[in-house]
């Protein structure tokens, strides 16, 4: 019992740590304490791999410590959200609303897989042993290569598809129409920028950024529609290209806009450093957040550039 225990912890923990790694690719600047959330892994691997044999010896109400952490780890979720919302009056570019909520969601989810993991590593062991009538040894091998690999589907389950898996991103032309008003491409009334020298930052430094909804797909422009979409999207590329401002240049704030006649959204986007490639791969990048889907339910069968359904 002693060594399935401590081997159910360690897979709770592994699963911890490679969903560690992939939330540090999807939220780069979001505030990372490793040693919180290894502790935060350890309680909940230790409760999933006590779970099993409580349930054994019929100690039901040990059950009753699932809802004392349940309720612990919706305090980490409300931490982090606090946390994050106390940032934004420091950032040149806001999170915004949703994105926050949607950070913070992931710490909770992600404190719950390490208990299912556990819980599958020792319940397959009492399994195995009971019923097949194998060995320790073997027991202890197959229920750990089984806890890692239902560690590596709920990675697979768990990841976020990201603007690059549902739109189309192309670099255009950042103009000025009647000297102040902004043309972002084809589209015109991004924003007026009144100073000459403001102006001239954009045309020199500037990039146009045109997002198109992939398969002239009205889901998928539905995602684009949502504000907090637009400004994850718009915080992502000031989290990884940073932004060439300052706090009382609101000019430079990018302002993310929709292009009515292919559903395409426009941002002018001023970089610290003007690398295409990566100003392209950013907007890629940015998750897709939960709160933007599943809207537009009655226009699924139909084509952005068509009257009639697909």
């Amino acid at each position: 019992m002693d060594k399935v225990f401590f081997i159910g912890i360690v897979i709770g923990l592994i699963s911890r740590l490679i969903m560690l790694n992939l939330d540090q690719k999807q939220y780069p600047t979001h505030p990372n304490v490793l040693v919180s959330q290894m502790v935060l892994a350890f309680v909940a691997s230790s409760l999933g791999a006590l779970l099993v044999p409580a349930l054994i010896e019929r100690s039901y109400t040990s059950i009753t410590f699932l809802s004392l952490a349940a309720e612990q780890f919706r305090q980490v979720r409300e931490n982090r959200r606090n946390t994050l919302q106390n940032l934004e009056d420091s950032q040149l570019v806001k999170r915004g609303n949703s994105f926050i909520e949607e950070i913070a969601r992931t710490y909770e989810v992600r404190n719950y897989m390490c208990i299912v993991t556990s819980f599958l590593t020792v319940g397959m062991y009492y399994l195995i042993v009971s019923e097949f009538k194998l060995s320790s040894n073997i027991s202890i091998a197959i229920s750990t290569l089984s806890g890692l690999i239902l560690a590596f589907i709920l990675r697979k389950m768990l990841k976020r598809k990201s603007i690059g898996d549902i739109a189309d991103v192309s670099v255009v032309e950042i103009a000025f129409v009647d000297d102040v008003v902004m043309k972002v491409g084809d589209l015109s009334g991004i924003t007026n920028v009144g100073l000459k020298k403001d102006r001239e930052r954009f045309i020199s430094k500037g990039v146009g950024i045109e997002i198109i909804p992939k398969d002239n797909s009205y889901t998928n422009a539905s995602i684009l529609y949502d504000l907090g979409q637009r400004q994850a999207i718009a915080y992502n590329l000031y989290s990884r290209l940073g932004v060439y401002r300052e706090g009382n240049e609101p000019a430079f704030v990018p302002v993310p806009r929709r292009y009515p006649k292919n559903e395409s959204i426009m941002i002018a986007f001023v970089p610290m450093e003007k690398d295409i490639d990566k100003v392209v791969e950013a907007v890629k990048s940015c998750p897709i957040l939960s709160s933007s889907k599943g809207r537009y339910l009655s226009l699924k069968n139909y084509k952005i550039d068509k009257k009639g359904s697909a």
